[in-house]
Order: C-alpha cells, then structure tokens, then sequence
C-alpha cells in the first residue's frame, strides 16, 4: 500500500510541475477597450454620433487636448445615479460625405463600362 501511494503521489507531482510550466501566451488584452468606442463623429450639417447614436449638443461638451485636436465629455444618464460626463473621447469631424446607393453606383459603372 506504501508503495502504491508513493507512486500516485509522485505521478501527481510531475501533472502538476508539467502543466505549470506551459509554454501558451497569456493573453491581457481581453480588458483594453477598443478605440472605436472612443470616437465622437461631428457631421457638416452639426450632427453628433456617438456609438451608432446620435446625441443632443446639449450633452456635448467640446475641448482641445493641447496637442491640436479635439476631446468631448459627453453627459450619461444613469436612473438611479445622477448624471455624469464620460470624458477623453476623440473628436473626428466628417466632410463631404455622400450618400448614394449601390444601385446609383452600380448604374454609373455599367454604362462607363458600355461606352464603344
């Protein structure tokens, strides 16, 4: 019985040193935010999204960060807390964009395409 003990207790021993010393990479980065959800659009026309929603200038508070760009603190709504402003978010304005279907571009190409 001794013996038996002795080996399952040396087997036990050489599981556990064998799988501690895995050579698998931990991977940290599951925590880190991504930086898209950091990015406030300001559209020509002075509409504000925000995480595929748009937002009210009067919860937007726009400021320089000192190195020649722009950060906004937008104010959050929580119903039990009072309200607070979510802060360090890059401000990106959007020029010119144009909106046009698939089918408009789709047609243009086609008749470049037909030309003799």
């Amino acid at each position: 019985m001794n013996k038996y003990i002795s080996h399952v207790s040396i087997l036990a021993i050489a599981l556990l040193l064998n799988t501690a010393c895995t050579m698998s990479p931990i991977n940290n980065r599951m925590a880190e935010p991504t930086d898209s959800d950091k990015v406030l659009l300001i559209y020509e026309d002075g509409q504000m999204e925000f995480n595929s929603r748009f937002i009210n200038d009067e919860d937007v508070v726009i400021y320089n960060d000192g190195r020649g760009g722009e950060r906004a603190a937008i104010k959050v709504r929580v119903p039990i807390h009072s309200d607070f402003y979510r802060d360090s978010i890059v401000v990106v304005r959007v020029e010119k964009q144009r909106q046009e279907s698939v089918a408009d571009s789709r047609d243009e190409r086609i008749s470049s395409d037909n030309i003799n």
